[in-house]
């Protein structure tokens, strides 16, 4: 006697019909989002740690800081020198560690960043002007608008101001 095939095929269709239609369709993948700002203090009027010569302003200045969405909120000051505007900002972060972090994440987010060394900081050119910004203890220091070996000849100062 030849065993029937008949009543294995008759459950084998319906079953392979109910796999097909339960498998949907093939999951769109997501597109890439930009990294969210790290979670920091509120930010506060931090007058003294900028350098009272040539500024012409200081301000708490809301995220995202110049217009770039990976800059959180922090103290923003103007300052003109020779009739050159230029911009110092800091950033205050919970510890040093989340500081050392959050400079990675800027870097991440910057066109072409070049590592300066004697800062452990990073400069390159973003929609706000020329940006270098490093890390020091606590804090995010950065200045926008002037060219590399400005900023880092400007950055000296600036950076004695901020703790570690």
């Amino acid at each position: 006697m030849i065993p029937s095939t008949v009543p294995r095929l008759k459950f084998f269709f319906p079953a392979l019909i109910l796999a097909t239609l339960s498998c949907g369709p093939a999951p769109q993948p997501e597109s890439p989002k930009p990294p969210s700002l790290p979670d920091l203090p509120r930010a506060i009027a931090e007058d003294v740690r900028f350098p009272s010569l040539n500024r012409k302003s200081i301000a708490v200045v809301n995220a995202p800081m110049l217009g770039l969405s990976y800059l959180a909120a922090g103290n923003l000051a103007q300052y003109e020198a020779a009739g050159k505007p230029y911009k110092l900002l800091t950033i205050r972060c919970r510890s040093a560690q989340q500081a050392g972090v959050y400079i990675f994440d800027i870097k991440n987010q910057m066109k072409e960043p070049k590592f300066v060394a004697s800062y452990g900081g990073y400069f390159s050119n973003t929609s706000a002007g020329p940006l270098f910004v490093f890390a020091k203890g606590t804090y995010i220091g950065g200045i926008v608008g002037l060219p590399e070996e400005e900023a880092i000849q400007t950055g000296k100062e600036f950076a004695s101001r901020i703790p570690f």
